[in-house]
């Protein structure tokens, strides 16, 4: 029952991505055309074969920015999904599982690279999936099989994050019950606080020094 579910579900959330994108990835407006009726020696006019004009060090500095160039990346893989779900079925068998293929790699290096989430790349080879296979059943053996793909690899997640170290974590802990008996032991509350405005005021302070990099670099040593 949750498989016939989930096969519904997944392709609604699949189509939900893709009705977004056209609103994310709009090209700019065009710049209109300059009259004909403009004089030839208009100053404001560029002959054709002129060249760009350079960039300002802050436009170039821009244009070099890991984020604004992964960004780029992003919208350039989302214009490319929408072409070949576009033209998907024009296409010979070959030509599609061709272009599948190397979306498919393009969408391995991005979702390394953090540049598109775990969820998002769910969503669009369970799209892919459903253009790709020749029958339903086939097309429901592969969605199963890359939905527990994913689920072994959030669950190996999960179990890292959960036995690997947390001295921060583990610092502040130690750092709180010491707080907690400090406070409940006053007699009077400093400030005109109640007991637990003073008491979360010294516990927010302590969570902001675990967290500082002095804190973490005295620890190292």
């Amino acid at each position: 029952m949750k498989t016939r579910m989930l096969w519904v579900i997944v392709p609604i959330l699949a189509l939900g991505l893709f009705v977004m994108w056209p609103a994310i990835t709009q090209p700019p407006p065009e710049r209109p055309e300059q009259s004909p009726e403009a004089p030839p020696n208009d100053p404001l006019s560029e002959p054709a074969d002129s060249p760009p004009l350079p960039l300002s060090p802050e436009h170039q500095a821009l244009l070099d920015n890991p984020k604004v160039k992964d960004f780029a990346r992003r919208l350039e893989l989302e214009e490319e999904l929408q072409r070949f779900f576009a033209d998907a079925a024009k296409l010979s068998d070959q030509e599609r599982q061709a272009q599948a293929r190397a979306l498919q790699e393009r969408i391995d290096q991005q979702e390394q690279a953090s540049e598109i989430s775990a969820p998002e790349a769910v969503l669009i080879r369970l799209a892919m999936i459903q253009v790709l296979s020749p029958d339903d059943a086939t097309a429901r053996a592969e969605a199963s099989r890359v939905i527990s793909r994913y689920q072994s690899e959030a669950e190996a997640r999960l179990e890292d994050w959960r036995t690997t170290p947390k001295p921060e974590y583990e610092r502040y802990k130690k750092r709180e019950k010491a707080i907690v008996k400090e406070v409940m032991a006053l007699n009077a509350i400093p400030g005109g606080l109640t007991r637990d405005q003073y008491l979360r005021e010294r516990l927010q302070e302590a969570r902001v020094e675990a967290m500082s990099p002095t804190a973490r670099d005295d620890q190292s040593n």
